[in-house]
């Protein structure tokens, strides 16, 4: 079976490796697309420790093939959205925690489902946190992922007023993409107390400081601990990802999605997001 495998720090190959154990409560996904995520790259820089070797990948879209005498046999055939800590970059993807598979509905492509994952789950995270703060809101890295779903979860269930910061070669892509997701943004906030929410990290430190400086409330995804920043990381269940899959469904929330590459280019994939500004997921494909 193939998999990417982190051989150490800033290392990875394609290998063949053999099928982990089957067992009554497991489930078989043939793996059709994965996330290529920042959380990935973390990994394989060293930032994030990981045990070496070990299979890249924590999230995948795939169709469930075989289930163990535990579980229920109603998956078969299903397309799934599958969370994996023990990596998801490879062919098939043995799954022993239920919680974990998650059926998709009809209405969503698998693109769309796939780049629920590292993503927008992590802006329905922080849409949970903020949506009831009445302070106005200043989004930096907003041109993410992250980032224009939660303006778009912001837009479409609360009333609350938010300013996107981008770096000056992004600005076009952000402009685009709150006309085509019809973003309610503002180009900028009078009030002084504002609620700050740092999707980047190092790269806007200058700007952070200001906003410290000015007592005013931050919270990150990005870097942890800093003395006056919050650092956000929660995991998501399976009725957090029900609840994203209707809003795709009924038009009010989209995915962006940039490029598919195959599994054999992952060396071009890993370049392509280190070297590029986020245009939407990129994802990889083990389809043959």
């Amino acid at each position: 079976m193939k998999s990417i495998i982190q051989t150490g720090y800033n290392q990875a190959n394609l290998q063949d490796i053999p099928t982990s154990l089957f067992s009554p409560i497991s489930v078989k996904i043939k793996t059709k697309l994965v996330p290529l995520l920042r959380y990935d790259l973390l990994k394989l820089s060293g930032e994030v420790p990981t045990q070496i070797p070990s299979i890249l990948g924590y999230g995948a879209l795939g169709t469930v093939i075989d289930v163990g005498t535990l579980r229920s046999t109603n998956l078969i055939n299903q397309r799934v959205i599958c969370l994996n800590p023990w990596g998801t970059f490879q062919e098939e993807i043995i799954s022993n925690i239920p919680p974990l598979v998650i059926p998709i509905i009809e209405k969503i492509s698998d693109e769309e489902a796939v780049g629920l994952i590292g993503g927008a789950d992590l802006a329905l995270t922080l849409f949970k946190i903020v949506k009831n703060i009445n302070k106005p809101i200043i989004i930096y890295g907003a041109d993410s992922v992250t980032g224009l779903v939660l303006m778009q979860l912001l837009t479409q269930h609360t009333n609350s007023m938010f300013v996107p910061k981008v770096r000056s070669r992004s600005q076009n892509y952000l402009d685009q993409k709150i006309e085509e997701y019809h973003i309610r943004a503002v180009s900028n906030l009078s009030q002084q107390d504002h609620l700050v929410i740092d999707l980047v990290g190092n790269a806007i430190q200058n700007e952070l400081t200001k906003h410290l400086q000015n007592r005013e409330e931050i919270i990150s995804v990005a870097q942890k601990d800093i003395p006056g920043i919050k650092f956000i990381s929660r995991p998501s269940f399976p009725k957090d990802y029900q609840f994203l899959m209707n809003e795709i469904a009924n038009k009010r929330l989209f995915i962006p999605i940039n490029h598919t590459f195959h599994y054999t280019q992952f060396q071009e994939a890993l370049t392509y997001q280190k070297t590029n500004p986020s245009r939407g997921r990129n994802l990889i494909s083990f389809e043959n």
